[in-house]
């Protein structure tokens, strides 16, 4: 076969590979289609039914709206990325901790459990002011924020996978004699993993609500200042765009932690169900 056959073979291949199912293809046009059909529909119905701007703006309103002023929402838009990707950090830590805590003792999980799922259930608009008193009124306090919102799915979790192992392995390591560290990093962190990455899935999400949220409250700059002062001058494409901004961030946010975790975690059946 000549060179050139070869390299013909090669970008067949790799064409196969593109378009076969559950190639990368196959992973990308269900959402672009979606998002093609909903905004030429939406469009067309704004339009069709004259419905007025305040009450629901069109995409080409809300796309003008960040066209004219682009700068001023990225700038907005970076802070609450700051302050969404340091809450996740920290909750992400906290929630980690708390968890191994809680899987390594009953007595401490049962004591505390309860607390901390009824302090989550308190909406955050109330728990926002109050750490906003406490830690002033700078980027600290969304930060706060967004680590209260984002700790604890991760602590479930990671406590619900640390206790997730398999006996057998674990007869295996006694029988070898494995030290405690030996245990927890071979045996019982591996197989927490999954668990583990549905709970920073959930933080992603949860940790640009709380930053938001925080912003709605008491703030000078943010989408949810942006937000908030759209809504009271009624400038609603504007609103809208920096809606649309924060839902990128999460789905940005929310790839990276899937691509972290296909990385990571490989030989699960999740991931072979989505390669």
């Amino acid at each position: 076969m000549s060179s050139l056959d070869a390299a013909r073979a090669a970008d067949s291949t790799a064409l196969r590979k593109l378009i076969a199912p559950n190639g990368a293809f196959d992973q990308i046009w269900p959402p672009a289609l979606t998002f093609v059909v909903v905004v030429v529909a939406w469009q067309a119905l704004i339009r069709a039914f004259e419905i007025p701007v305040y009450v629901l703006p069109a995409p080409a309103d809300i796309w003008l709206a960040f066209a004219n002023n682009p700068h001023t929402l990225l700038s907005h838009s970076g802070i609450t990325l700051f302050e969404a990707i340091a809450g996740f950090v920290l909750g992400s830590l906290l929630g980690a901790l708390l968890g191994t805590l809680f899987a390594y003792s009953p007595v401490i999980a049962r004591g505390f459990l309860p607390y901390i799922i009824a302090a989550n259930t308190i909406p955050v608009v109330a728990v926002a002011p109050i750490i906003i008193i406490w830690f002033g009124h700078g980027l600290g306090s969304k930060i706060a924020v967004t680590t209260f919102l984002s700790f604890f799915p991760l602590a479930l979790n990671m406590m619900k996978g640390l206790q997730s192992y398999d006996r057998t392995v674990m007869d295996v390591f006694h029988i070898a004699a494995a030290t405690g560290p030996q245990r927890f990093f071979k045996m019982r962190l591996p197989s927490a993993l999954p668990y583990v990455f549905v709970g920073l899935k959930l933080n992603v999400t949860f940790s640009v609500i709380g930053a938001i949220v925080a912003e709605f409250v008491q703030a000078d700059k943010g989408l949810g200042f942006v937000i908030m002062t759209s809504y009271r001058t009624l400038a609603m494409p504007r609103l809208w765009a920096a809606m649309v901004m924060s839902a990128l961030i999460g789905i940005v946010f929310f790839g990276l932690i899937a691509l972290i975790e296909r990385l990571v975690v490989p030989w699960h059946t999740s991931m072979h169900d989505q390669s």
